[in-house]
């Protein structure tokens, strides 16, 4: 057999494939958009990303609803992303995706609910670890979602919303990230906060949709 250069192969063998384990701000493909229900009956949006450069941020999940259908603000989040992506609703379907197998160590394709309309979509988020204590009672660290934004354009929920042409949230909101780049939950525990998983932007669900 013969070969050609392919320079995006080439490129790609540069990259090492890594989980995201730092604050910043990064551009990818949701991998993964899975319906979940915890244990105690609340409901979410169980979410995957890969970044532009290879690296990976497994469960992001978005628990958006307890129980009894009480909405949680991670909800916002959700929205934010609907925004960006500019689709006005997703429904439930089956989709595939991968996911770790903890008996057998290893990551496998599987086929469960989730939402078949933000497979393979382009986003931008900013992450920021977390520090939290398990049911264990065990220190754990983790990467959740700060802000989202839209992957080439730069702009925010409220930018699109807003029909803004010219990012200018973003950065602020990167400033602002940046000057606490851990949120330490175990120290917020007692505390009455806002979810950790904030979109950074101000904007209700009665806001003109353009699109």
């Amino acid at each position: 057999m013969s070969y050609t250069l392919d320079a995006t192969q080439a490129k790609a063998a540069d990259s090492i494939s890594s989980s995201i384990r730092e604050t910043g701000k990064y551009v990818g493909v949701l991998t993964r958009a899975e319906a979940i229900t915890s244990t105690k009956g609340t409901k979410g949006l169980g979410l995957s990303f890969k970044s532009d450069d290879g690296s990976t941020a497994d469960y992001l999940d978005l628990y958006t609803h307890r129980a009894d259908g009480e909405p949680l603000s991670s909800l916002k989040t959700v929205n934010a992303i609907l925004a960006c992506l500019k689709i006005r609703g997703i429904k439930e379907g089956q989709i595939s995706f991968e996911k770790w197998n903890k008996e057998a160590k290893q990551r496998e394709r599987v086929s469960g609910p989730g939402y078949p309309d933000l497979m393979g979509k382009r986003i931008g988020f900013l992450l920021r670890k977390e520090i939290e204590t398990d049911d264990q009672g065990h220190d754990r660290e983790r990467i959740a979602i700060f802000a989202v934004f839209q992957a080439e354009s730069e702009l925010t929920a409220t930018e699109v919303l807003d029909q803004k042409t010219k990012p200018e949230r973003l950065e602020k909101m990167f400033d602002a990230l940046m000057l606490k780049p851990v949120y330490d939950k175990r120290k917020a525990a007692a505390q009455t906060h806002r979810a950790s998983q904030s979109t950074g932007d101000d904007w209700t669900q009665d806001q003109d949709i353009p699109f």
